[in-house]
C-alpha cells in the first residue's frame, strides 16, 4: 500500500469536485441568461425572476473604492503574494461587491435596482460552493466576475489597479478602503524578500471594475414589491434586488458575450472527469487493487 498515491487520489478527488461544482454553477447561470426572456419595464407587473437592459441612471452615485471613479457598483477583489507554502502563489484574500441603489431606463420605463453591499473574507470559506481552491478565486481567473453571496457583477474591464510591496506606503486612497474594510486586513510584512527575485512576499494586487451613471447594463434579479406599493402593480413599485437562493447577475456585458462566458462550463466539466479519473486510478494502484 502507498499512502502517498492514496493521498494524491484523494487530492485529485477533491479538486475533481470543485471543478464539477463550479462547472454546474457556471452551467446554471449560462442556462438562466440564455433562457429568461428580457422584459421591457413598462411591462414589469409581477414578482419574480427578471431580466432587463437598460441604462443606469443615478444622482447619488459614491466614490469607488479603488479607482475613484463615481460609481453606483464597485466590484472589487484583494490577492497578495504569499511563499509561506510549498509553492509561491497569489491568494486571494477577500473580494466584494459594493453598490448604491440605481434607476435602470430602458426607454420604456425605469425601476429601482438594489444590489446592496456583499463582502466575503476567502480565508474563512468552508464550504464547496465557495469555489476557492487554495485562496485562487476561480470567478477572476476566468473572467467571469466577482461572485459573493449570490450576486455575480461582471464587469468589462475587471482588471489590477494598484500594486502595493511589502512594508510600503499604500496610497492614501488603498489606506482608507483597508481601514474601512475589516475583511482585508492589514498586509503582510515581507519576510523573504531580501533573496526573491520576483514577487516580493506579502506583495498586494487591487483588482476593480466599475458601474457608472450613463452605462448600459444587464440585470438578472427578482422584482419585488415595495413597501410602498399599491396594487396592481407598476414599475415604479417594483425594486430589483438579489434574494437567497437565486442567482443575481449584473453586468456591463452583452447578453451574448454573458452566455458564451459563462457556457465555459463545459470545460469545467471536462477537467472535473479527468481529475476525478486519476484520483481514482491513484488510490487504486496506492491500495494495491491494481
Amino acid at each position: 500500500m502507498s499512502a502517498l498515491l492514496i493521498g494524491v487520489g484523494v487530492v485529485l478527488l477533491l479538486i475533481a469536485a470543485f471543478a464539477g461544482v463550479y462547472g454546474r454553477r457556471q452551467h446554471r447561470r449560462s442556462a438562466l441568461v440564455a433562457g429568461t426572456e428580457t422584459t421591457d419595464v413598462r411591462n414589469l407587473r409581477d414578482e419574480g425572476r427578471v431580466e432587463l437592459k437598460g441604462t443606469i441612471r443615478s444622482e447619488h452615485p459614491f466614490d469607488s473604492p479603488i479607482r475613484g471613479e463615481r460609481a453606483v457598483l464597485s466590484a472589487w477583489e484583494v490577492e497578495e503574494w504569499d511563499e509561506r507554502g510549498s509553492s509561491d502563489m497569489w491568494e486571494t484574500r477577500a473580494e466584494g461587491v459594493y453598490a448604491t441603489a440605481f434607476d435602470l431606463d430602458d426607454g420604456t420605463g425605469s425601476v429601482t435596482v438594489d444590489i446592496g453591499t456583499h463582502v466575503d473574507d476567502t480565508s474563512t470559506g468552508t464550504g464547496i460552493d465557495d469555489i476557492q481552491v487554495s485562496a485562487i478565486d476561480v470567478d477572476r481567473f476566468l473572467s467571469t466576475g466577482v461572485t459573493v453571496d449570490g450576486v455575480t457583477a461582471a464587469i468589462d474591464g475587471f482588471s489590477a489597479e494598484t500594486t502595493v510591496p511589502p512594508d510600503a506606503e499604500p496610497p492614501e486612497r488603498i489606506t482608507e478602503f483597508v481601514r474601512g474594510e475589516g475583511s482585508v486586513g492589514e498586509q503582510t510584512d515581507s519576510i523573504t524578500n531580501v533573496i526573491d527575485l520576483g514577487n516580493a512576499h506579502g506583495e498586494r494586487r487591487y483588482y476593480e471594475g466599475t458601474l457608472s451613471p450613463g452605462d448600459d447594463v444587464y440585470v438578472l434579479g427578482h422584482a419585488r414589491a415595495s413597501e410602498t406599493a399599491t396594487h396592481p402593480l407598476k414599475p415604479e413599485d417594483i425594486v430589483i434586488e438579489p434574494v437567497e437562493g437565486e442567482t443575481f447577475i449584473v453586468s456591463d456585458k452583452p447578453e451574448s458575450e454573458l452566455v458564451e462566458t459563462f457556457g465555459r462550463y463545459t470545460y469545467a466539466y471536462a477537467i472535473a472527469a479527468v481529475l476525478a479519473i486519476a484520483g481514482i486510478a491513484a488510490i487504486a494502484y496506492g491500495a494495491g487493487v491494481v
